[in-house]
């Protein structure tokens, strides 16, 4: 393994050849255009790596071009976002770089870019062509020449840079209308458009129109059907030589560059990741600690307010801790953006302060080589509207009519809540999830993939998501220890073995086999301890930690939680974040019902690659879930219901309520509805039954077995407390026959799920005609479910949609 290693660093540590160089251009026929001093008289020329000039007269924005056939990168971004949830398009969003150049074609200039992904690692041209040839190019502008002199042209690119090529592509895939860009209404942006020694940034106001938008989307548009984004175009001067390529690792999660080797052997993997990195090389090789010769340099956005600020700056500073560790002091740097600047610039690098209409995610976006992996330029984009789902949640744990008491006052690290500054409390909270959130996309910038194992060994990565750590201690919640104060041993490993300047790969192996022994580990994605938003070495117990908590949550909520003068309509806002506190607990317990662990294993290093939950676990997994599934679970009390009161009259709604069959008046059942959905239908995933299937042994959790417990925690006989218990049983039992019938139904559903599916309908279906309950609303659920049981055993293919399903409000992104 470390020769074969070894010979990939070799094959790859040269800048590899994407093409065979460019053929001299032909030598073009003389055209009669005008020379560039006569065509740009008047004009002012800005020098820069690819120079330009400006006709307003005319409107066009006309590119000097005299290195044919030189390579360098080019990108699209966005400058101005849409502040949209619905659809992914945010001030500071970059595009992926690819490596272009510039070729001549008579009257036209074209902008070619180049294949990197499908190339030839061998020193041999015809080879090399022979590739080149076999895969396509991508000619992304074709520019009329205005102009030329002496081995310059002029070209007009105003066509190109209004042009859209990123906005509808999303706006279509996100299905927000049938949007068409209006280039009428398009232009040049002049405000952070300029050339640079080392790149050219342009920037264009690029117009979108569509009729009938959305309403989420309008509220946000002026005249709720244009929407006017600014694009950013940048052209880059391709890296010095010298970064050394790094082949990736699957024990380790760091952001990986596919390239297809066509000239390797038959012998030898076609597909070579390489790892994205920044350049660190050190001053001084023979110190075990050096400063770096170029640090990592990145800039704080001047919109970031304080206390905000100056979190998201310690933060990120956490890192270096990892960077000494793997042997350079003081390699990432952290300054102030200059006034005027933006982060597409490509000298720019940094924390961008992102402002949406509603709640969202934060992104840590790298812009690199896509020959050798190098990030060259990197953006971590914090959302700051997260900060006030945070802020809700902690007043969720607040007492009722101490609204703004004391919480595990006896905590150490929040010992000053005893003294009667509920503010503070709040804002501690609320900042350290923004600096483990910093920290986290600061990460990705980085070069670090998400681990959500990492959690099972304390607070082992900042790159994991992470909820509040809140625990139920005798009735009171404690947060002392609510969000990780630094990088975890996980993240850790990560930039030791990205960045170490050691290249044997025995020694980069011995990293990973180090950290493993000490239980820091990178399972893969479909590892059941692969769990977002959980706590504590074992998954299934969050589920019951959760529990625990929301009881108390919800012991709290309501009107009493408010301070005079609030709208009890805000109540709305946060209850889903109190009665839907497990959601997350739920989904990691549902992972370990059919699970796997699987591993990133590699040849001869120990780990075993594959092996099934035990069952033991798998039925601890189902009993919680089973019992997040009791009616007294589901139920939401009297006292709450009595205070969940609409918005206002000319408010706009929001996105955090439930929504309720109901109309505007709450429905208790919507909101059990919801919740049995989020437990049983995940249960009852075609992949999961499959897997359930092939358990075997005295012990096993057979497919059978679950659907038998799950049947017989809903539909078995019993007799609840009260009607409204018993209502709330008839939701979960409805939940549970079309989670059933919805499986047997799917196109994907295995043969042998199929099978054992039908087979506990038919059972399920006999039981019920046998009942005959004395309570009309009973009576009419159990005939209801007979029917729909005996149409779908007779014609399964024709299985009538189930009831109009209102969907949870939104989980993901919390805190």
């Amino acid at each position: 393994m470390t020769t074969r290693l070894l010979a990939l660093l070799m094959l790859l540590h040269p800048a590899p050849q994407t093409a065979p160089a460019a053929p001299a251009a032909p030598e073009h026929a003389t055209i009669a255009v005008a020379t560039i001093a006569d065509r740009a008289r008047g004009l002012t020329r800005q020098d820069g790596f690819l120079p330009y000039y400006w006709d307003a007269r005319k409107g066009q924005f006309l590119l000097e071009i005299s290195r044919f056939g030189e390579e360098f990168l080019y990108g699209a971004g966005l400058a101005g976002g849409a502040g949209l949830l619905e659809a992914s398009l945010d001030r500071g969003q970059s595009g992926a770089l690819g490596v272009c150049r510039f070729e001549r074609s008579g009257p036209r200039v074209l902008l070619v870019q180049l294949q990197t992904t499908q190339m030839s690692g061998a020193d041999d041209p015809e080879r090399a062509r022979a590739v080149a040839e076999s895969f396509p190019i991508s000619v992304r502008a074709s520019m009329p020449v205005e102009a030329e002199e002496g081995g310059r042209v002029l070209v007009d690119a105003t066509a190109f840079l209004l042009a859209d090529s990123q906005v509808l592509p999303i706006l279509r895939a996100s299905r927000v209308g049938d949007w068409k860009q209006d280039v009428a209404r398009s232009a040049i942006h002049f405000d952070r458009t300029g050339a640079f020694p080392r790149n050219t940034e342009i920037e264009a106001v690029q117009t979108f129109v569509c009729d009938n938008p959305p309403p989420a989307v309008a509220a946000v548009l002026p005249d709720g059907h244009t929407m006017s984004l600014r694009a950013h175009h940048s052209f880059w001067k391709m890296p010095e030589p010298g970064f050394r390529t790094r082949i990736f690792d699957p024990r380790v999660g760091i952001i990986s560059v596919r390239r297809v080797d066509h000239a390797a052997r038959f012998t030898e993997p076609i597909e070579k990741y390489l790892t994205t990195r920044w350049r660190l090389q050190k001053k001084d090789p023979s110190a075990a600690v050096s400063e770096p010769v170029q640090p990592i340099v990145y800039y704080l956005d001047r919109a970031i307010p304080e206390p905000e600020r100056t979190a998201i700056r310690q933060a990120a500073l956490w890192w270096n801790h990892a960077f000494e560790e793997a042997g350079f002091r003081n390699a990432f740097v952290l300054k102030d953006l200059p006034e005027g600047a933006t982060f597409l610039d490509a000298r720019y690098s940094g924390i961008e302060w992102i402002n949406r209409a509603e709640r969202a995610w934060s992104v840590g976006d790298i812009q690199v080589d896509p020959r050798t992996g190098e990030i060259l330029h990197g953006v971590a984009r914090i959302d700051s509207h997260r900060r006030r789902t945070t802020a809700r949640m902690w007043r969720n744990l607040q007492p009722p009519e101490r609204g703004r008491a004391c919480l595990a006052g006896d905590a150490p690290d929040l010992a000053f809540l005893a003294a009667g500054d509920p503010d503070a409390g709040e804002e501690k909270l609320v900042l350290e999830r923004l600096a483990y959130l910093s920290a986290h996309e600061v990460g990705h910038t980085l070069g670090l993939e998400h681990n959500w194992a990492a959690t099972t060994f304390g607070w082992g990565s900042v790159m994991d998501y992470l909820a509040p750590h809140i625990e139920e201690r005798n009735g009171a919640l404690d947060l002392s220890d609510a969000y990780p104060r630094d990088i975890g041993s996980y993240d850790r490993l990560a930039i030791a073995w990205a960045y170490t300047a050691e290249e044997d790969p025995a020694r980069l192996d011995a990293i990973i086999r180090a950290a493993y022994a000490k239980g820091i580990v990178y399972p893969l994605e479909s590892d059941p301890r692969w769990a977002e938003y959980d706590w504590g070495p074992d998954p299934v117990r969050w589920l019951a930690t959760t529990q625990a908590v929301r009881r108390v949550i919800l012991d709290h909520f309501g009107a009493g939680q408010l301070q005079r003068g609030e709208w009890v309509s805000s109540l709305q806002e946060r209850f889903n974040l109190a009665y839907l506190y497990h959601r997350f607990g739920i989904q990691a317990a549902q992972q370990f019902v059919g699970g796997q662990f699987q591993t990133g294993a590699v040849a001869g290093d120990g780990q075993t690659p594959v092996a099934w939950v035990p069952a033991a676990k798998q039925k601890e997994a189902l009993d919680l879930l089973l019992a997040a599934l009791e009616p007294e679970n589901l139920d939401i009390p009297d006292r709450i219901l009595a205070a969940l009161v609409p918005e206002p009259s000319g408010t706009a709604p929001t996105r955090e309520r439930f929504a309720s069959d109901a109309g505007p008046a709450f429905d208790r059942l919507t909101a059990a509805r919801t919740l049995a959905a989020l437990i049983v239908d995940p249960l009852l995933d075609s992949e999961r039954a499959a897997r359930l299937s092939l358990a075997s042994g005295p012990d096993a959790l057979t497919l059978d077995a679950a659907l038998g417990r799950l049947v017989q925690s809903t539909w078995g006989a019993r007799a609840d407390g009260s009607e409204r218990l018993a209502g709330l049983r008839r939701v979960a039992q409805r939940e549970t026959l079309d989670a059933m019938m919805d499986l047997a139904a799917r196109a994907e559903t295995a043969p042998e799920v199929r099978a054992v599916v039908f087979a506990r309908l038919e059972r399920l279906r006999s039981e019920l005609r046998a009942r005959t309950p004395a309570d009309p609303a009973a009576a009419a659920h159990v005939r209801q479910a007979v029917r729909d049981l005996s149409d779908f055993l007779e014609k399964p293919e024709t299985r009538k949609p189930r009831a109009r399903r209102i969907e949870a409000p939104p989980g993901r992104p919390i805190g």
